[in-house]
């Protein structure tokens, strides 16, 4: 087998074949497998036309699959986008017309349902939203999962892996080889596609590795795919569970497979909170480590947690798309800082920090991002949109937003995105979405505040933004419409959002 530069396929080489790295329900993988069936998937891949930097796109669930996949596309060297195929119709075809896509890796049922608009049909009765992929011209076709009738051409991933892998040598991939897209909301209708290379995200994995050397004998269980390979790169075992799942469920998986450790926003935890609390039980004691992220930790959400368990130690971390680990923090140190703003922590090694004169966070990091896709390389120096403060003991302490962006679980949205696609649905005169923070959820609710005309109902509103042809991003659905006349400030009598925050959260109280 060829030698590989790359630091994500090196590290499963160093693993023990024989070590057990994943678990998915009844199944699991171990190293040496993974490692020779990605080999050779990406043998297969080669001799179908898959080169070292085309693009490729991938809508593949979580699990043993994505992992093939994953790395077989590393040791061919293409460039990769994850682009999450739950959104709003409009929204996913911009994304994949920018991204113009040279090979698919694909659900099949995805496939099928968009092929059979019948069964899509009969679907969209029992469920709100049916994410489907799009026919794409000029692009290969891959799928995953079960095999199921589809009319276009595809080759399936499960039977490529069975083939005998030949010696091929491919060529080594640079550490700063653009590698994984991922697309943010963005302020503009345009999307915005943060291209990470190789060596920025080794790094993050490499920093998050560090919190997890002492503890060898870690048990991790996540939903997302990236602590799968966080897992892998420490030498811990990983459990995919799904994170629909309800509390008393999660509660007993973590028991049953000794869980020690546990990553995801805050929003995750919340049911499991909620219902120890019914049941005034404490968290598992087998459960040691909670790594708290990908949105802001309020003291609200710990005061919650922490009664919990005596013995359980919570990080927060914060960070962004353009730069996952910025600054680390313990969580019961954080609940206890009283003084005005968010107490974030100090930076991680190799990130350093700056405030610029408009009080806007700066960040220059080792695990930077390379560019915007479709734009120019990137300087080394990240504005955030954030406004912060370092204090005596370099702790990072945020004050606010520069920009207008909502977090909600694991995920940024953008108003500016959406807000022009529903003053097209009839009878809105005009549309603004905010953020308004649940002490209950420990997280933001999107509130959307309408003014309207007097046929309009918040409930015809949410029909229309759940399917057809205003449809938006599912994570960017209201929990919230509220019919009212929206605030105006200003000699151009533009919308005053601050005080529309402020009108909300004070009739919420």
């Amino acid at each position: 087998m060829a030698h590989y530069t790359n630091y994500f396929v090196e590290a499963l080489r160093n693993r023990v074949a024989s070590d057990i790295i994943l678990y998915e329900g009844s199944k699991s993988i171990t190293a040496g497998y993974l490692l020779n069936s990605a080999y050779s998937l990406a043998s297969a891949l080669h001799d179908s036309g898959v080169n070292k930097g085309d693009r490729v796109v991938m809508a593949v669930k979580p699990g043993i699959e994505f992992l093939q996949v994953m790395y077989a596309n590393m040791m061919v060297g293409t460039i990769i986008s994850i682009i999450d195929p739950e959104m709003g119709r409009e929204n996913y075809l911009q994304k994949l017309k920018q991204f113009a896509p040279d090979h698919a890796f694909v659900d099949s049922k995805l496939i099928l349902l968009n092929e059979h608009p019948l069964l899509k049909f009969a679907v969209l009765r029992l469920n709100k939203t049916v994410p489907s992929f799009p026919r794409i011209q000029n692009c290969q076709l891959f799928t995953t999962g079960s095999w199921l009738p589809l009319f276009q051409k595809h080759r399936k991933v499960a039977r490529l892996i069975k083939r005998q892998a030949p010696t091929l040598n491919f060529t080594p991939i640079e550490e700063n080889s653009d590698f994984l897209i991922t697309y943010t909301s963005g302020t503009l209708s345009e999307p915005k596609g943060v291209v990470h290379h190789y060596s920025g995200l080794s790094n993050s994995i490499k920093h998050l590795t560090k919190l997890l050397l002492d503890n060898k004998d870690e048990v991790l269980a996540t939903h997302l795919p990236h602590y799968a390979l966080l897992g892998i790169n420490a030498g811990i075992k990983v459990y995919l569970w799904e994170n629909g799942m309800d509390p008393a469920s999660k509660v007993r998986f973590i028991l049953e497979r000794n869980i020690t450790t546990l990553f995801g926003p805050p929003s995750d935890f919340v049911p499991i909170i909620n219902y120890l609390n019914r049941k005034a039980a404490e968290f598992p004691d087998c459960v040691r480590n909670i790594y708290l992220g990908s949105a802001p930790i309020y003291n609200s959400f710990l005061s919650r947690l922490v009664p919990l368990s005596n013995t359980l130690k919570i990080t927060c971390m914060y960070g962004m798309t353009e730069s996952l680990l910025v600054t680390i923090q313990d969580g019961r140190e954080k609940l206890a800082y009283t003084t005005q703003g968010d107490l974030v922590g100090k930076p991680f090694t190799n990130v350093a920090l700056s405030i610029a004169d408009d009080g806007e966070i700066c960040i220059h990091s080792d695990q930077i991002y390379s560019h915007y896709w479709q734009m120019e390389k990137t300087q080394n120096l990240h504005f955030t949109g954030d406004i912060g403060k370092i204090d005596d003991l370099g702790r990072l302490i945020l004050l606010g937003r520069k920009k207008d962006m909502i977090i909600r679980g694991n995920f940024n949205i953008y108003p500016g995105l959406y807000e022009p696609t529903i003053h097209q649905i009839d009878g809105v005169k005009e549309a603004v979405m905010v953020g308004i923070y649940n002490d209950e959820k420990a997280d933001e609710e999107i509130v959307l505040v309408i003014d309207g005309e007097e046929k309009l109902t918040a409930q015809n509103v949410m029909k229309q933004l759940t399917a057809g042809k205003y449809s938006i991003d599912k994570e960017a659905l209201p929990d919230k419409i509220i019919l009212r006349p929206i605030p105006h400030s200003g000699r151009q009598a533009k919308i005053d959002r601050k005080q529309l925050v402020e009108q909300l959260t004070a009739e919420n109280r």
